[in-house]
């Protein structure tokens, strides 16, 4: 499948995903763009798992983390 990305007026905004809808899933999907950022992210830290690139934190080191960021942001 092809994508394509396109900026579209309010005003034929509407009419342009009920054209769009006409089409089959199969054939066309429609992707929201903040949809496909968190897509790019996920693929980026998969790809970082899978090349043994990534780094793990323990329950407890999350733990402490967590204890940190509680206390700073806290008052």
């Amino acid at each position: 499948m092809e994508t394509i990305k396109l900026q579209v007026s309010r005003k034929i905004y509407t009419k342009l995903l009920w054209l769009l809808s006409q089409f089959k899933s199969e054939d066309l999907k429609i992707i929201d763009d903040s949809e496909s950022s968190v897509i790019e992210y996920l693929n980026s830290e998969l790809k970082s798992i899978d090349s043994g690139n990534a780094e793990f934190l323990s329950l407890e080191e999350l733990d402490a983390v967590m204890e940190e960021r509680i206390i700073k942001y806290e008052n």
